[in-house]
């Protein structure tokens, strides 16, 4: 994975597909940290190294990780008793942007931007 490539591959992605800011936080820690170990394929993580990071309780931890499991950004593998998760980015480079919008609310927003870019 290429770092910079991955963080412009998934603000473009949030301009079709948002997610809260707290699952935003998550995926930019998660990208620093699989960056730091060399890109392995899987990272083991304790809840309490991403708690350190984001400064969220362990119930909002919970809810933007699931968040980014939906949005297929994520792959988390729990593990039997206390041991720690497994973690897995999925590439966004490489992958063709959808830019159809699937919130209703953000559909006048993006039919404004078009008239005022073109004038």
């Amino acid at each position: 994975m290429n770092y910079i490539t991955e963080i412009n591959a998934f603000y473009a992605r949030l301009l079709v597909r948002p997610l809260s800011s707290e699952a935003q936080a998550l995926w930019n820690v998660l990208l620093h940290l699989f960056n730091r170990a060399g890109w392995p394929p899987r990272l083991t993580l304790a809840a309490s190294t991403l708690l350190g990071f984001l400064g969220y309780s362990y119930a909002t931890l919970s809810r933007a990780r699931s968040e980014l499991v939906v949005a297929g950004l994520l792959v988390h593998t729990p593990r039997p008793g206390r041991l720690a998760p497994y973690y897995e980015l999925q590439a966004l480079s490489g992958k063709a942007v959808d830019k159809s919008v699937d919130n209703p609310v953000d559909k006048p927003r993006l039919a404004l931007v078009k008239p005022i870019c073109q004038s």
